[in-house]
């Protein structure tokens, strides 16, 4: 499962401009450092080498996490996104109730 998770980030992250590659990158190796402790989790028992495997997979991701801040909406953004959203909701209501009126299928 976590290889095709990789595979979808990997092809999502393609055919980016030079500027964006880093950022990029360094998205893949932050979810890759996730996946890779996740993988870790499933592991029957663990020991000592294999824990500190695990402290030093998620230390890295912590240590990289900050790149996905750069995506993240503020206050405003999501009140804006929030409202759309309503909207749409309501006018898809309309619609709905419109087709329902008149006999037609929406």
């Amino acid at each position: 499962m976590s290889r095709y998770v990789f595979r979808v980030v990997t092809q999502s992250l393609r055919g980016r401009s030079p500027a964006q590659r880093p950022i990029f990158n360094h998205a893949t190796e932050c979810t890759w450092a996730l996946l890779e402790f996740y993988m870790y989790t499933q592991y029957i028992s663990y020991d000592d080498a294999t824990l500190s495997y695990m402290e030093n997979t998620l230390r890295r991701f912590h240590t990289i996490n900050d790149v996905f801040l750069l995506g993240r909406a503020g206050k405003k953004e999501k009140a804006k996104s929030n409202a759309m959203s309503m909207e749409l909701m309501k006018k898809r209501k309309v619609d709905e109730d419109t087709n329902a009126e008149t006999g037609t299928p929406s």
